[in-house]
């Protein structure tokens, strides 16, 4: 190939990925004033967690070193994983393993379709978590399993150290594995690909885990509080984001970036309208009211037919009895919302007036359609 040709290919090539960048910031990343608010706010509950529990660890040292003092010798608390595992005096693989587990999830940020709405979960299930930390790393001190640990005897609210003494209650490094795990658990892709890197992560994550154990960096009950704590932490989150965001059409920008029900650019219209229904959510994210929609059909001049449909190919609005101008009761097709190509059993039965947005419907509609309880189809 000339080299001519081979430069024009490279420009080409660079010019569609320019395109492909921009339009992907433009759809997935920007923002609007509440989203950026929220984040802001986010980014300052985890910043203030992560302080407290500094100084928490801090005083957690101070404590240590008192025992210590009064006792005349440091000695470690027998642990079983202790018999099982030898000493490894390589503290420099813990914090590596941090850096393996920080690695592929920023790229699972950066690669995902609603990346904010990954960054919003992590953050305040991690958040959530610490603060937990905050409340247990400091009441109850043991002493420090690694022999040649350093106490942190300074000012507890300026001073910052990693691995003192007394910093035991419960392992921070194992919530840092864990939490990416979660992360990957629920948001990596559901091909064989995304399959195969979320059984890496979680490979990781006991490997990084027995790695805090042979350095005496923490004893076994702290790195298995942290495994009970982190996916707590993350799925009391994921409950209140889906029925305080997702349920009510909040942060928008954040929770459907390209349009209100769709995770992914490869969903079909069917499915983000079949979300947007089961959600109780209009197509700008405001709750669903069929009677609003009805009356915006006659406002505009469009003679109101029998049933009212919200988008194309579904109906929202009951069949009326001409006698008693009133939906019949005794049908019980009368409130099926009717989407086309899927099956009727599928659909989602709503009722006027009735909850959420003026629908009711099978226990189908309560299911969390979200990466987290594997729903998301």
């Amino acid at each position: 190939m000339p080299k001519l040709e081979i430069v024009a290919h490279l420009r080409d090539a660079s010019k569609r990925g320019t395109v492909f960048v921009v339009r992907r910031i433009r759809r997935n990343w920007w923002l609007d004033r509440t989203c950026i608010v929220f984040l802001i706010g986010v980014g300052m509950v985890f910043g203030l967690s992560y302080y407290f529990m500094n100084v928490m660890a801090n005083v957690a040292s101070r404590r240590s070193k008192i025992i210590e003092d009064q006792l005349g010798t440091r000695y470690t608390l027998p642990d079983v994983f202790y018999e099982f595992i030898g000493y490894v005096d390589m503290l420099w693989m813990t914090d590596l393993f941090d850096a393996l587990m920080f690695v592929p999830t920023a790229l699972l940020v950066i690669s995902h379709e609603r990346p904010w709405r990954v960054v919003s979960r992590m953050g305040l299930a991690w958040a959530l978590a610490s603060v937990i930390r905050v409340t247990t790393v400091a009441i109850t001190s043991v002493p420090d399993p690694r022999p040649t640990c350093k106490y942190a005897l300074g000012n507890p609210f300026t001073s910052f150290a990693m691995h003192r003494c007394g910093d035991a209650i419960y392992s921070g490094h194992t919530l840092i594995f864990v939490m990416c795990a979660m992360a990957w658990a629920s948001f990596a892709p559901k091909t064989i690909l995304g399959r195969s890197l979320l059984s890496f992560i979680w490979a990781l994550s006991i490997a990084g885990s027995l790695i805090v154990i042979a350095n005496r960096a923490h004893y076994t009950i702290d790195v298995l509080l942290a495994w009970y704590i982190a996916p707590g932490a993350w799925y009391t989150v994921a409950w209140f984001w889906y029925w305080h965001v997702t349920k009510k059409g909040r942060l928008l920008r954040i929770e459907f970036p390209a349009e209100v029900g769709r995770h992914r650019d490869k969903d079909s219209s069917d499915l983000c309208l079949r979300r947007r229904i089961e959600l109780g959510l209009m197509p700008d994210g405001s709750p669903y009211d069929p009677v609003v929609v009805y009356l915006n059909a006659m406002r505009v001049g469009e003679e109101p037919p029998n049933a009212v449909a919200a988008s194309s190919n579904t109906v929202l609005m009951p069949p009326v009895d001409e006698k008693s101008q009133s939906p019949e009761p005794e049908d019980p097709d009368a409130y099926l919302v009717d989407i086309g190509g899927l099956p009727r059993r599928e659909a989602v039965v709503a009722t006027v007036g009735a909850h959420d947005g003026g629908y009711a419907c099978d226990s189908d509609i309560e299911r969390a359609f979200s990466e987290d309880f594997g729903q998301d189809r």
